[in-house]
């Protein structure tokens, strides 16, 4: 279960959920799950464990483990020091390649077993380095904090389990495709295929049925400073729906990561999401008296209009003909790729989605393809969505906590 910095409650926890600064994890009866805190530094933790995200940034990431048992891995080119606390203790990682578990057994007693690498511990007492194959018990609290180091015991299903996770996301064919820096590219391996496109480079297609669209199969949650931000069901919904741009390339969807060949020195800029919303009709519910609300993937060559942060302003809704002022520069030149151009002039174009202003935001929508014609009539956002975020908007799964991580 998870709970988020800006709320007091608890819900269940959901695949492809936003982690921010603030947030809490919570695991219950026989669990196991990974926290993808960027594309270098992995959190994972047993079952009846509690973890903090007290800090999360580019070079810093900092987080509390109250109880329980977790595991950190860090990979190589880590741009974060990464500081994991319990109780009595601070583990640091300085961004050296490491695998080492923390176990959490009361306030005073605190356990850390190093699998790869070496960790720096810290106490009110001082500080000392542990290594590969070494193991640390750290015994009472404040100035009367005590360690004892040996040797690391031998393996089990937890460090098997961990080193398994390490080894798909490490090696999956799918980082070579775009580079180390898209977080969840792993994912995409087994679900879909890689086809070069002349002058885009390679494209990943998913394994899907053939009226499918990006964007469709999720729902839109209310995250601080993102404002809405899409959360896929799509079991490798990360890396396709925050990074680079969806085209239609020989009758299919597929997905463009951006110009990932200047890797090592291009950097993949997250979004909640890369689409255009739209408004159109008339009833209850959307700013502007809209009755419902579309929106539309972005394509390589379109504009992107974010509607979050600094960038958002204020609510402003404009036709087509002032599309292409503002916001950001396509990716690529050209309209080849343009999904925009797309909607306005393939009637038989279904690649937008829409439901109705009641629904947006709130849970499992009745999402329907938009038509040529809602096209047509619609009006996009050039800011701020003019929508006050419901109870439900609030929760990546829209589903209670369980009893058990509580």
């Amino acid at each position: 279960s998870t709970q988020r910095g800006d709320t007091s409650s608890w819900s269940a926890a959901a695949l492809n959920a936003p982690v921010l600064a603030g947030d809490r994890v919570s695991t219950g009866d026989k669990a196991r799950t990974e926290v993808q805190l960027d594309y270098a530094n992995m959190l994972r933790l047993a079952e009846h464990s509690q973890a903090n995200i007290t800090s999360l940034t580019r070079s810093q990431i900092q987080i509390q483990l109250g109880r329980g048992m977790a595991n950190y891995s860090v990979y190589k080119n880590s741009d974060a020091d990464a500081e994991i606390d319990t109780p009595n203790v601070a583990i640091r990682t300085n961004r050296r390649e490491s695998s080492f578990r923390i176990l959490v057994t009361a306030d005073d007693h605190t356990e850390v077993l190093v699998r790869r690498g070496e960790v720096e511990i810290t106490t009110p007492q001082g500080g000392t380095r542990v290594g590969e194959g070494q193991f640390i018990t750290v015994q009472g609290a404040g100035d009367q904090a005590q360690y004892k180091i040996g040797e690391a015991p031998a393996r089990d299903d937890w460090d098997q389990w961990n080193t398994d996770r390490d080894n798909v996301i490490r090696n999956a064919v799918s980082r070579r495709h775009t580079n180390d820096y898209y977080v969840g590219a792993e994912d995409l391996d087994g679900h879909g295929t890689w086809t070069e496109v002349p002058d885009y480079g390679q494209v990943w297609r998913p394994n899907v049925e053939a009226d499918w669209a990006p964007y469709r199969d999720g729902r839109w949650v209310d995250e601080p400073y993102w404002g809405s931000t899409w959360v896929s069901y799509d079991p490798w919904g990360w890396a396709p729906y925050h990074y680079g741009r969806w085209m239609m390339y020989d009758g299919s969807w597929a997905w463009w990561p951006g110009p990932a060949y200047g890797y090592p020195y291009y950097r993949p800029i997250w979004a909640p999401a890369y689409v255009s919303f739209f408004g159109y009709g008339g009833g209850f519910g959307f700013g502007g008296g809209w009755g419902s609300i579309g929106w539309l993937p972005l394509g390589p060559c379109d504009r992107f209009h974010p509607w979050y942060g600094r960038y958002g302003g204020r609510f402003g809704s404009v036709g087509f003909n002032a599309y292409n002022r503002g916001g950001f520069a396509p990716l690529h030149g050209g309209t080849r790729f343009s999904n925009v151009n797309l909607a306005m002039h393939d009637q038989h174009f279904r690649g937008g989605t829409t439901v109705s202003a009641n629904e947006f935001g709130r849970g499992r929508m009745s999402a329907q393809p938009m038509s040529h014609a809602q096209f047509q009539n619609a009006r996009f956002t050039t800011g701020r969505l003019p929508v006050n975020p419901s109870r439900e908007s609030f929760s990546a799964s829209g589903r209670p906590a369980a009893a058990s991580t509580t």
